[in-house]
């Protein structure tokens, strides 16, 4: 509340009898006198008992416009307080718009009435301020220079008043007063305090917007904690074991929730449909899209057991949710245990890597093959179609890995994790069960990375082996 006085000098010390009441009424030496030599402050429009008052209602205000715990409550509240302690006939609260100009969030009537939001205002007074100009108080009784604008004249204002909202040297919106009746004047003693008022409102709001961006914050932290455990429910929560086949995987989100799955699951006449697939960006929204295809691809493998047709129907579904720029890629499988049969279609996702067993080449060569891609991704275009690829047998000890681009574009300064790290790392750990592959497959990955670096992308890996 510096901005109320004008600091001066201490002066010499009087003699008590001399000394002004506590209650600085008239009567005592240098009352209602501003450059009096009594005391350390002299008010600032000469009247002790108005200036007084508005310390009073000043206090006042901040009590009231700290406890309004809504932000929109607490906007209408500081223009109600600014145009009463001035005595204005209306009040307009202006925040800065997204393109720098004026936008207009509160109109209020001295009667504490709203105001229509076609309102009309002295626009050159307003942008001045808000642009960095120095506050303004013109009024037509009081200023032998009144030079209204041109907007002024037109609205037949008599009186303005306007000063900026401030915090951190940075302007935030202006607060504007004006009147039209000649009998509501606004004096230059009035600007000094309506600076103080407004510096006061601005700390209060500004204070009021971190705390409502604290606790966004914290609501969005609980939401997306909430929906990584909604996402995590939805992928398979233990190993699958079938004949002879043992399937498992994991997903590790980049952020609380992510756009990566993977899924193995029982399907039409005992077939097993296995998937992996990505959606781009990661977060909630990807989440979202991500869990919607989950529940299509069940419904349709239930339907079907051809891997094409399957994706045709769920990227019927994918193009009218997704945007323009989502799209997901997803490698989709269905195994046929009793036959060893082994079917695919690959939507754009990174090719599997499929390991041979001991029945493979025993000089090394033909080990290790990559499944290619059949098709683009989904949800780009409404009528695509994928290329199936199969029967494949599947031989004893025979291993398809499957995985998201998160774990081949892991980074370690420069370097990328990269497809050939990752088939070295299939081939060095091959030789346990599918769940210890994918053990050594993430440790590998988490090793490259060193502890506690960050994610940049949402990291899946799932493992298909034929045990027997």
């Amino acid at each position: 509340m510096s901005a109320l006085f004008r600091r001066k000098k201490t002066p010499p010390a009087e003699p008590a009898s001399q000394k002004p009441s506590a209650s600085g009424m008239s009567g005592a030496p240098g009352a209602g006198d501003p450059e009096s030599s009594q005391g350390h402050t002299t008010y600032i429009s000469g009247d002790a008992q108005r200036d007084t008052d508005r310390v009073r209602m000043l206090i006042d205000s901040l009590r009231a416009v700290s406890s309004e715990t809504d932000s929109d409550d607490l906007l209408v509240e500081m223009v109600d307080r600014a145009v009463k302690t001035v005595r204005a006939e209306r009040g307009l609260l202006f925040t800065r718009g997204a393109d720098g100009k004026p936008r207009l969030r509160v109109a209020r009537a001295a009667n504490e009435s709203d105001l229509s939001h076609d309102t009309t205002w002295s626009s050159q007074v307003v942008e001045s301020v808000l642009e960095g100009g120095a506050s303004v108080c013109k009024s037509e009784d009081n200023d032998t220079d009144f030079d209204p604008s041109q907007s002024m004249i037109s609205l037949d204002i008599r009186a303005v008043m306007c000063v900026p909202l401030i915090f951190k040297d940075r302007r935030q919106g202006v607060i504007y007063v004006d009147a039209r009746a000649s009998e509501r004047p606004f004096a230059h003693s009035d600007l000094r305090f309506f600076e103080a008022f407004a510096d006061m409102l601005s700390i209060v709001w500004t204070n009021r917007q971190a705390i409502e961006e604290q606790l966004r914050n914290e609501r969005i932290r609980a939401d997306l904690e909430l929906a990584r455990e909604l996402q995590g429910n939805l992928l398979p929560l233990h190993p699958l074991t079938e004949k002879g086949f043992s399937m498992c995987g994991i997903c590790v989100p980049a952020d609380e929730a992510g756009g990566d799955y993977f899924d193995f699951f029982r399907t039409k006449n005992d077939r097993i449909a296995m998937a992996v697939g990505d959606v781009s960006g990661h977060g909630v929204g990807p989440a979202l899209f991500m869990s919607g295809a989950r529940a299509y691809l069940r419904a349709y493998c239930q339907q079907s057991d051809s891997p094409r047709r399957i994706l045709r129907r769920l990227n019927q579904h994918l193009v009218g949710d997704m945007g323009d720029d989502m799209f997901m890629s997803m490698f989709l499988c269905v195994l046929d245990p009793a036959t060893r049969e082994f079917h695919y279609a690959n939507a754009g996702h990174p090719p599997p890597i499929l390991i041979h067993g001991a029945g493979a080449d025993p000089n090394g060569a033909g080990n290790v093959e990559d499944y290619k891609l059949t098709g683009m991704a989904l949800g780009v275009e409404a009528e695509m179609d994928w290329d199936e690829r199969g029967p494949y047998q599947l031989q004893a000890g025979d291993t398809v890995v499957m995985f998201s681009d998160g774990i081949l574009e892991l980074r370690k300064g420069d370097e990328q994790y990269g497809r050939k790290r990752l088939r070295a790392s299939v081939e060095r750990h091959n030789g346990g069960s599918a769940e210890e592959l994918l053990a050594g497959i993430v440790a590998d990955a988490n090793a490259f990375v060193g502890e506690g670096s960050p994610a940049q992308d949402d990291l899946t890996v799932a493992v298909l082996r034929a045990d027997a």
